[in-house]
């Protein structure tokens, strides 16, 4: 699957000036303090962390620390309560809604079409840490990138949708049911495309490099895998070899798609040890694109260069499956000398 949505952290900033000693107490058993201020812990963090921004407020200074945890906000409000230290907060301002969306093509043109439907006003995306904008509000920030992993700031897009008419919740609904449509404003086109990656293995070991390709389709959320079967391949030889198709529905470009094969075709020490082949509408999709947009680097060049790519932008989990499965791989291989991979 591709996940087009996903939620941010929730935040409160709180302050206070009494019970100081044992609301920290309270905020270390919820959480952990961290050395982060409210704007870049806001960078940093994803749908599954909670944020206390504490001022505390002395005779004549204020200290400011940042709490972060798994648990609930209300959690932690239970906790004061009921430990009757809550008589020390002064205030409590609970942050806008926090909503990423993933976009590619012409993204502005995504965000207007969103706007158009569900109201709102189109804004600068810094800062990320706006206690000005009530909390009643949420504020939808867009990125090209994979939502599996941590999104870096230079990959969020600079404008970013305030609305305030929708809770964060029903924004989230709405866009998760209507989000493949945006997508396809933004790319300027509803149609995604059908994908056939083939892949060809001397040494047979079709189900790893399978799981292979499907744990970087999946980290990298590049489309949905709708088939998958045994075909057979005249080759040069004219001998009749099997190979394992699987059919990508996918919003990218055939190009990228066939970058992505590529780069998959080689292993971490840069050795080539299995083909995979793409076709789109019947047509094999040939490699002298990516050859003729660096001339004078070979086809083995490209292939690292664009493996590289993919575990660069992958998520840490689908990277250790990765490497996993290309030890298990080399660890086969070895149990047959003599055999080479096409």
């Amino acid at each position: 699957m591709i996940s087009l949505i996903r939620s941010g952290p929730e935040a409160i900033a709180m302050k206070i000036s009494e019970q100081v000693t044992e609301i920290r107490h309270k905020l270390s058993a919820w959480g952990s303090l961290i050395s982060l201020d409210p704007e870049s812990s806001l960078k940093k963090y994803g749908p599954a962390r909670r944020l206390v921004f504490l001022r505390i407020q002395a005779e004549d200074e204020s200290i400011d620390e940042t709490y972060v945890s798994e648990n609930p906000l209300e959690m932690l409000l239970a906790t004061l309560i009921n430990s009757r230290v809550s008589s020390g907060v002064e205030s409590i301002g609970v942050m806008p809604g926090y909503v990423m969306m993933r976009l590619m093509g012409d993204i502005e043109r995504g965000i207007r079409a969103i706007q158009k439907d569900l109201g709102g006003e189109i804004i600068d995306s810094r800062p990320f840490y706006r206690p000005d904008i009530p909390a009643t509000s949420s504020i939808v920030y867009f990125t090209p990138k994979s939502l599996a992993k941590s999104i870096q700031e230079y990959d969020i897009y600079h404008k970013s949708l305030l609305v305030s008419a929708r809770s964060k919740d029903a924004i989230l609904q709405y866009l998760s049911l209507r989000g493949i449509e945006y997508l396809g404003t933004a790319l300027g086109t509803p149609d995604w495309n059908d994908v056939e990656i083939r892949i060809c293995d001397s040494d047979k070991l079709f189900e790893l490099h399978r799981q292979r390709l499907l744990t970087v389709i999946q980290g990298l959320q590049m489309g949905m895998v709708l088939e998958e079967k045994w075909e057979q391949e005249r080759a040069l030889t004219r001998r009749t070899l099997p190979v394992y198709m699987m059919k990508l529905y996918t919003p990218f470009d055939v190009q990228t798609i066939k970058k992505l094969a590529m780069g998959l075709e080689y292993n971490d020490s840069g050795q080539r040890f299995v083909d995979f082949d793409v076709y789109h509408n019947d047509r094999k999709i040939s490699a002298f694109t990516e050859l003729n947009k660096f001339p004078g680097k070979t086809r083995n060049d490209i292939g690292i260069m664009n493996r590289n790519e993919v575990m660069k932008n992958i998520d840490i989990d689908s990277m250790n499956e990765l490497m996993r499965l290309e030890a298990e791989i080399e660890r086969e291989r070895k149990r047959r000398p003599g055999e080479v991979s096409s």
